[in-house]
């Protein structure tokens, strides 16, 4: 059976594998045929030899990306609820991750994941691709790539658009883009271009590397940074490593429905009402 969850409206397909195999192709196969609906993934909770589980994602177009933020809350959220435990480390791709049940994250239920290490580093392709638009971009790298600018207003579709589909033709291992407008004190928006996605409603590790980008910009360490998205609201607290950054990054996990493996519905849940209040309720202190 599958479950379909969100976070922050970045909606995927859940399989647990644990008990089950799937190559990589058949992985393939069903996230693309899934994803025909407008999701933007499959998450597969897979068995793990040095922690309690292990995620893969695939995303829509089938491609399998090094990590993301969302999904991994949505994970955490369903492999501890299986387990009855409030904490636990979950290893992804190229990394491992701890994550913490958030009973009440602004009246809904979240997960705090601790993002580490998010590195800014030199990236010799950034140069050339600055020159053609008037943003400056910094490169950040959470498992996955990211660049980073930030822009007066809160970017449109076209250029948000225009500015991804060169980016993952200008860098050679592709690139997240993200584009963050400051709000006001410690409250920016970000919008994201995601490889293998296109325009989401919100990226985990694109609004990572965009509180970090707004940390170091404004040197806002250990207090929380709201970040909105078009799909809700997120929390960040951003703090300087020896070499690098942790971000810790708390938000929702929302259960929407339960599905065959074909995708027919099979019945859905009762929170997805709540996150609408959440979201609501939330969106009143941006348009104040």
């Amino acid at each position: 059976m599958l479950i379909k969850m969100h976070g922050t409206e970045n909606t995927f397909y859940l399989l647990d594998l644990q008990e089950l195999h799937m190559t990589d192709e058949e992985k393939r196969t069903l996230t693309i045929a899934l994803c025909q609906d407008g999701s933007d993934g499959v998450l597969f909770v897979c068995d793990s030899d040095i922690h309690i589980a292990k995620m893969r994602i695939f995303n829509a177009d089938g491609s399998e990306p090094e990590m993301c933020g969302n999904g991994l809350r949505c994970v955490a959220r369903y492999v501890l609820e299986k387990y009855d435990i409030d904490e636990a480390v979950i290893e992804t791709q190229k990394t491992s991750y701890e994550v913490k049940s958030v009973d009440d994250f602004h009246g809904i239920k979240g997960i705090s994941i601790k993002m580490y290490p998010v590195k800014a580093m030199i990236q010799e392709e950034l140069e050339s691709f600055d020159k053609l638009y008037e943003l400056s971009f910094n490169y950040y790298n959470v498992s996955n790539p990211h660049v980073v600018a930030i822009k007066d207003e809160i970017v449109d579709d076209d250029l948000l658009k225009e500015i991804g589909m060169n980016a993952n033709h200008h860098f050679e291992e592709g690139m997240n883009v993200n584009i963050l407008t400051i709000l006001d004190d410690d409250r920016i928006y970000v919008r994201t271009y995601e490889r293998g996605v296109g325009i989401t409603k919100s990226c985990g590790t694109g609004m990572t590397s965009s509180s970090v980008h707004y940390a170091i910009t404004k040197n806002v360490f250990n207090q929380p940074i709201e970040v909105y998205n078009d799909g809700g609201m997120i929390e960040c607290l951003v703090k300087k490593e020896a070499l690098d950054y942790s971000v810790l990054f708390t938000g929702n996990a929302t259960y929407l429905s339960n599905h065959e493996m074909d995708g027919t519905l099979i019945d859905t849940f009762d929170e997805q009402k709540h996150y609408k209040e959440f979201y609501n309720e939330t969106r009143k202190s941006i348009s104040n």
